[in-house]
């Protein structure tokens, strides 16, 4: 892959960083903006791409394989402004959809807050960290697509790209075409209600499903009342609704 081809015709994205392999493209990134914080540098525009992650993380430091040549793992650095946090998960959630849709004409589906779905099978997962620096947030955006399936006991309900499309380019055009698409997106504004309205479209929930949510040792259950104005999820159970910021939810 020619990353400097490819960052002359970006916009957002001032860098391409790709590695054979890597424990973590988020412990990478990590220490980039560790770096930039302590030696008062500004957050390169950049995205960390592995080949291969041996000692991937996904929610909750649960481990996740990501063998060579079978996904797109990247980590993408992002300054933002601190107001703008909450809008983030469901944003980049709209990003990945997105992207499955307008380049493979999946009918990509989000779980909330940004798993994605093709089929009801996950074929994408995000995790966002951030660190803080006055009112600005250094983001840490990782994301892992499945691109090739892979042969995996922890991985019972998921699916690819290769496996759900007639028009497979290879990983290489799909890793361009995933970069392409993020640079485009992080440069449009981030709108409340427009990431909202997106978010909606593509959400996996109907009104009234039976939904569980996990919050560390605590189970919330009850049906799916939508999301707020910041992107909680609203659990409904008798006449009391509970607002959730995070969590891990499940479709009963």
């Amino acid at each position: 892959m020619d990353t400097r081809r490819i960052v002359d015709r970006l916009t957002t994205i001032e860098s391409i960083a790709v590695i054979p392999r890597v424990a973590s493209t988020n412990l990478i990134a990590r220490r980039i903006v560790n770096e930039c914080i302590e030696n008062e540098l500004s957050l390169p525009k950049a995205i960390i791409i592995a080949r291969e992650q041996f000692a991937g993380r996904g929610r909750n430091a649960r481990q996740w394989s990501s063998p060579a040549g079978k996904g797109i793992y990247a980590t993408t650095l992002l300054p933002l402004p601190v107001d703008k946090l909450p809008l983030v998960p469901l944003a980049i959630a709209n990003i990945v959809a997105s992207y499955l849709r307008e380049v493979f004409r999946l009918d990509a589906r989000i779980k909330w807050p940004n798993d994605i779905l093709v089929d009801g099978k996950k074929i994408a997962g995000i995790l966002i960290e951030a660190r803080i620096n006055e009112q600005r947030a250094f983001l840490l955006i990782g994301t892992g697509i499945n691109v090739e399936p892979v042969a995996d006991d922890n991985r019972p309900n998921a699916t690819a790209i290769s496996l759900v499309t007639s028009d497979f380019p290879g990983i290489d055009a799909a890793t361009e075409a995933f970069i392409e698409h993020l640079d485009k997106r992080l440069g449009q504004p981030l709108d409340r209600d427009a990431v909202l309205d997106e978010w909606r479209r593509y959400s996996i929930h109907q009104q009234g499903d039976r939904i569980q949510c996990v919050i560390g040792e605590r189970t919330v259950e009850g049906t799916w009342g939508g999301i707020d104005e910041h992107g909680r999820a609203l659990v409904r159970s008798g006449n009391e609704t509970t607002a959730i910021s995070a969590g891990d939810l499940i479709l009963v």
